[in-house]
């Protein structure tokens, strides 16, 4: 198996972790955290793997003070392996990772976050493993496209190569492998639009820089992204899968949403906290990661959540 590798981009931590590892399957090794003594855990799923696991810096010194925080660099960023084969980003290899990651830090049952793309293991884990989830939290849930409309960036034609590239909004194989630099500024621009957010731009850019324009398209190509005429089309077909997985859901769920989100719009969420029987959350102002740029009131509308899933305030339906 190709693993391609690359430097590591920290930036300062607010803490150090209490236990760390990695755990290896079939060939491919994924790095873990693991910060706090208090239970309950939140699991802090990765994302696409365009970046890492210090996407929730922001979460992790303060809620560590109150809980059990374990997070990981999503295989294909950080210092986790970066394999080069489609194989290696299908949704299962997520959950399992998950799951090994939750063995090897002593972590029984936790509630689970997903942030964007990371919906899909998020959902698998909770309505396929109930025992090892006792609450679920979704955040811009960009992959539960249920509905119309669908946005901008999702429209683009993704396999046609253009002679030109100037300006260009959206998800294109060849953009993304031959104008990388390009597409991730376009990328966290898009998500993050939030006024005062340079320096938050650079540095999802800076672990976006950590991996490869090969490495990201393979995520996609995990999703038969070169059959599909636009990311639209592939987006309504997983839709329409994890709403049937929603649907199966038994657990207590928090649907966290931007309201500026520009990928996944707040129609997706708000569907998304209807199926599973859900509370659903509107932070004004943000985009498609609150917990970023509007960190306090992400935390807090968090941490509420789990105090109520661990008084027993919010039992499985």
């Amino acid at each position: 198996m190709a693993i391609a590798v690359a430097p590591s981009y920290e930036g300062s931590r607010a803490a150090a972790p209490d236990e760390q590892g990695y755990v290896e399957r079939d060939g491919v090794r994924v790095y873990w955290e693991r910060y706090g003594e208090h239970e309950p855990t939140i699991l802090f799923l990765p994302t696409w793997s365009i970046i890492h696991s210090r996407l929730w810096r922001n979460q992790i010194a303060y809620l560590a003070r109150h809980f059990r925080v374990v997070v990981f660099d999503g295989r294909g960023n950080g210092k986790s392996d970066r394999p080069l084969e489609p194989g290696a980003y299908q949704p299962q290899e997520f959950v399992a990772d998950a799951l090994a990651v939750m063995d090897a830090s002593s972590t029984q049952a936790a509630i689970v976050v997903s942030l964007s793309l990371a919906t899909i293991w998020n959902l698998g884990l909770t309505a396929t493993y109930p025992e090892r989830v006792q609450a679920a939290v979704f955040v811009g849930p960009t992959t539960y496209a249920v509905s119309e409309p669908f946005p901008e960036w999702s429209l683009q034609p993704f396999n046609e190569r253009r002679d030109s590239y100037d300006g260009f909004r959206g998800q294109n194989r060849w953009f993304m492998l031959e104008h990388y630099d390009d597409f991730v500024e376009f990328w966290f621009r898009l998500a993050t639009p939030e006024p005062h957010s340079t320096r938050a731009i650079e540095y999802s850019i800076g672990m976006s820089l950590e991996t490869t324009p090969k490495v990201v398209l393979a995520t996609l190509d995990a999703s038969g992204m070169s059959d599909h005429r636009c990311s639209a089309d592939r987006l309504r077909e997983a839709g329409a899968s994890l709403r049937l997985l929603a649907r199966r859901v038994r657990r207590p769920v928090l649907v966290l949403e931007g309201a500026l989100d520009a990928i996944a719009p707040p129609h997706w969420a708000r569907a998304l906290a209807q199926d599973t029987g859900g509370e659903f959350v509107l932070i004004e102002n943000a985009g498609h990661h609150p917990g970023g740029r509007k960190p306090v009131r992400f935390n807090l509308e968090l941490r509420r959540f789990v105090e109520r899933v661990a008084g027993g305030e919010l039992a499985p339906h």
